[in-house]
């Protein structure tokens, strides 16, 4: 840990994917280079939540899961601001005092391309450098990352294929498994009268949930993971409904139930769209099938940060 100032990397970091890992990696690198301590500052909520919330924009990760996947990236510390129309308010020049000065001391910072600050967002990752370079400071702008195809890699972008369910695409943006967290509670029962008990998980209303489907994953709970066909739709084969659940089928697992424990959901690879099946019988067969395929997908897969 350095002892003359800090490295800085700043932005809401929701998703943490690989656009976001270069401004960190930036920070980390300089910190290492000019003997500083490395520091991601992020918000919560996200600001695009105060600041324009009719866009309600799906969460991509807990404040939790963010500063586990920043832990990964040798980052020393983590601040988060909470994100309030009063902080919003600031000015962007007072914004880059408080940077500079104690307790942050900021002598290198990373931002975004797109980094806007300030009241109003008047604040522009080109008037930071210009302020930094009147200070002495080192700002650093990344360019865009991108993926095989050339298109930018964002949060919005990975939003978007999370929710159409294109999981194997939003992964590989993120760099890692897609994660939802929530509580175990009871559900209709249905799986355990056909022989296949599955964990229902409840998730808030931010998060963001793939598209209706069957996916393979890991379901985490203290400390322990297991694979599992997760299954996110109306079951419409038993009901009528217009509420979305997630539904975990975990393999081999042969503990009691996990009613109101905290759980993660990490969604590996998607394997079909939601269907409806003729009887109970039919769907059966079909799980056992996504069952073996999960087997397949799942094995040899790190376990997921959630």
């Amino acid at each position: 840990m350095g002892s003359a100032g800090r490295a800085v990397a700043i932005g809401a970091f929701d998703g943490v994917h690989l656009g976001h890992r270069e401004i960190i990696r930036g920070a980390v690198d300089a910190a290492a280079r000019r003997h500083l301590t490395s520091m991601v500052i992020t918000f919560d909520p996200n600001p695009l939540a105060v600041l324009r919330p009719e866009l309600k924009p799906a969460v991509l990760t807990s404040s939790a899961l963010r500063a586990r996947i920043v832990g990964t990236l040798g980052v020393e510390e983590l601040l988060e601001i909470p994100f309030t129309t009063e902080f919003s308010r600031i000015r962007w020049e007072r914004f880059c005092e408080i940077l500079v000065s104690p307790p942050i001391n900021a002598q290198s910072i990373s931002v975004g391309r797109n980094f806007r600050f300030g009241f109003g967002g008047e604040g522009t990752a080109k008037m930071l450098a210009d302020a930094g370079r009147a200070r002495g400071i080192e700002v650093q702008i990344p360019g865009l990352v991108t993926s095989c195809d050339q298109k930018p890699i964002s949060s919005t972008r990975v939003r978007r294929l999370i929710a159409q369910g294109d999981i194997d695409d939003a992964n590989a943006l993120l760099g890692r498994a897609h994660c939802v967290e929530g509580l175990v509670v009871h559900g209709d029962g249905r799986g355990t009268g056909v022989g296949i008990p599955t964990a229902n998980i409840a998730v808030s209303n931010r998060a963001a949930v793939p598209g209706r489907g069957v996916y393979a994953g890991r379901l985490s709970a203290d400390g322990q993971s297991w694979a599992a066909a997760i299954n996110i739709g109306l079951a419409p084969t038993f009901r009528h409904s217009t509420e979305i659940r997630i539904e975990a089928f975990l393999l081999d697992y042969a503990g009691g139930d996990l009613y109101d424990r905290h759980v993660g959901v990490a969604f590996l690879s998607r394997l079909r769209g939601e269907q409806r099946f003729p009887s109970p019988a039919a769907l059966v067969v079909q799980i056992e099938r996504d069952v073996a395929e999960t087997r397949e997908r799942v094995a040899g897969a790190h376990d997921p940060l959630c």
